[in-house]
């Protein structure tokens, strides 16, 4: 697999759900070698685990004072693209936008803008078994060539228990949207976030059904976003990855947890 970045710089805009600010954002082709990184404020903040500063609700990303709320839903489109070296300029705001609350738009706007580049990417693959846990919440890892990811989650609303196992049919995910549950509404607005969320952007979910005009996109959209959301986090480790991935009820953090586990191997074997 070779690296890849896009052929042309690409414009996005539109609001931060958690700020509620005006975003907008440009993506520019690097040369190979040079990673994924944000740039605002003068800043380049390379989108490694280093440079992660929250995980609550969201994955930002900061250095020097600077930061970048919400990479994931684009860090997944990435990952999922193969795209190796960009840089994402924040020109507007401070958190990158989150358009329909899925990855719908970001990928049908770059699909057909990458471009190979001449030297062979890194991949991690999985070699043997890794596992962290929070609480009743855990994510297991073990050796596979293929990229397969299954997550299983339990909900208190008419959703109940649902389970889904992602294989590389980028369709059957990019359009999964962020959620909420509707008595959580309340606590992410008293934790100052969320002020950028609407049915426009976010799948409200009621005891018995769904807010949004035209229901579910997927019968287990729930799930198939947090995939969506561990794939994004998962492409912190500057590289494309291998593996087979069962998540039970994980979140941002622990998807950050199991980043930094396969990171700090990862660190060890480059010295």
């Amino acid at each position: 697999m070779k690296q890849r970045t896009v052929k042309e710089r690409i414009d996005f805009e539109g609001v931060g759900i958690h700020t509620g600010e005006r975003s907008r954002i440009v993506l520019h082709p690097e040369p190979e070698n040079t990673g994924v990184r944000f740039y605002r404020n003068g800043v380049y903040i390379p989108a490694l685990p280093e440079f992660v500063v929250n995980t609550f609700h969201s994955t930002d990303l900061g250095s020097e004072g600077v930061v970048v709320k919400t990479v994931e839903h684009l860090m997944a489109t990435l990952h999922l693209l193969g795209v190796s070296n960009l840089t994402v300029e924040v020109l507007e705001g401070s958190e990158i936008p989150i358009l329909d609350g899925s990855g719908y738009l970001y990928y049908r706007e770059l699909k057909d803008k990458v471009v190979k580049q001449t030297e062979d990417a890194q991949i991690l693959k999985i070699e043997e078994p890794v596992v962290v846990e929070r609480g009743d919440t855990y994510i297991k890892v073990l050796p596979c060539s293929c990229f397969e990811i299954t997550y299983e989650g339990e909900f208190e609303t008419y959703l109940g228990k649902q389970r889904y196992t992602f294989r590389g049919n980028v369709r059957d995910i990019i359009l999964a949207r962020t959620f909420c549950f509707e008595h959580e509404i309340e606590f992410i607005r008293k934790n100052g976030l969320g002020k950028g969320g609407s049915l426009e952007n976010t799948l409200v979910i009621g005891k018995e059904g769904v807010y949004n005009e035209g229901g579910l996109r997927y019968q287990d959209e729930p799930v198939r976003h947090k995939v969506l959301d561990l794939i994004g986090d998962l492409y912190l480790l500057g590289m494309s990855v291998r593996g087979k991935f069962i998540s039970y009820k994980g979140g941002h953090t622990l998807n950050f947890e199991l980043v930094k586990a396969l990171y700090k191997n990862l660190a060890s074997v480059r010295v």
